[in-house]
């Protein structure tokens, strides 16, 4: 009886992972319906390029490919799960290229939106916060507990984008400091399940959402300060007339 309660809990704890894994798809597919998976059913200002298309493809892959991957474990298809697992490091590369050539392009756009400063912090602070999780949990993968918890919360920073989004279509873009406190409120409270879950079953939080909050955190902070710090706004902007 023990045994069966004991496997009972652990299929439950994996649930936690799906359930996550799903939480985040409904995010972004929120956050990116108007320009990019109903992009058909809104009015838009301008066109979209075949590299952003294939960025928002890479991008939604990974997300899939999050709940996939925990789905198999919840099922308890771990070698197939481990053989996914290089597929979705050679994703998470592609996602890291495509990063630096979507920042590019968002950069030729004169007066677009958001402007350099901006998009250029939302991007490369979320990238850099995203590969360090993503090669710690590579590093960690024979140790589960840690693997798991650092690709969840890879992803999770991966939400800053879609959560900007979904604070525009619920606030607009006349007051962009609001807009961007709660874009970042909306990531942070992904994190608040993953807290409550570890205190509910190991009485303690673990160490790898310790570090991992503690490094969006550091990244948000980060990109909140560069904004208001001049060297930075004159560097998006020279990068903005050199790749123009």
């Amino acid at each position: 009886m023990n045994s069966v309660a004991r496997e009972a809990g652990a299929l439950n704890r994996r649930r936690f992972f799906v359930a996550m894994a799903a939480a985040i798809i409904i995010a972004v597919f929120v956050g990116f319906a108007p320009t990019f998976y109903l992009r058909g059913s809104f009015v838009q200002t301008r066109a979209m390029s075949l590299l952003l298309h294939l960025h928002g493809i890479v991008f939604s892959s990974w997300v899939i490919l999050l709940l996939v991957q925990a789905l198999l474990i919840a099922r308890g298809s771990r070698r197939l799960h481990q053989r996914l697992g290089w597929v979705t490091a050679a994703v998470a590369v592609a996602m890291i290229l495509l990063v630096g050539a979507a920042i590019v392009e968002e950069l030729r756009r004169v007066n677009g939106f958001p402007p350099p400063p901006l998009a250029l912090s939302l991007s490369v602070f979320d990238i850099t916060a995203f590969a360090i999780l993503v090669g710690g949990a590579i590093h960690l993968r024979k140790r589960p507990d840690w693997h798991k918890r650092f690709m969840l919360c890879a992803t999770i920073i991966l939400l800053g984008a879609p959560m900007f989004r979904t604070a525009i279509q619920l606030l607009g873009r006349s007051d962009m400091n609001r807009v961007s406190l709660v874009g970042t409120l909306l990531v942070d409270a992904f994190f608040l399940p993953c807290i409550l879950y570890d205190v509910v079953t190991r009485r303690r939080v673990h160490p790898a959402f310790i570090n991992a909050i503690a490094i969006a955190i550091a990244d948000q902070v980060l990109q909140v300060w560069v904004m208001s710090w001049k060297p930075w706004s004159d560097f998006a902007y020279a990068l903005q007339r050199w790749v123009a």
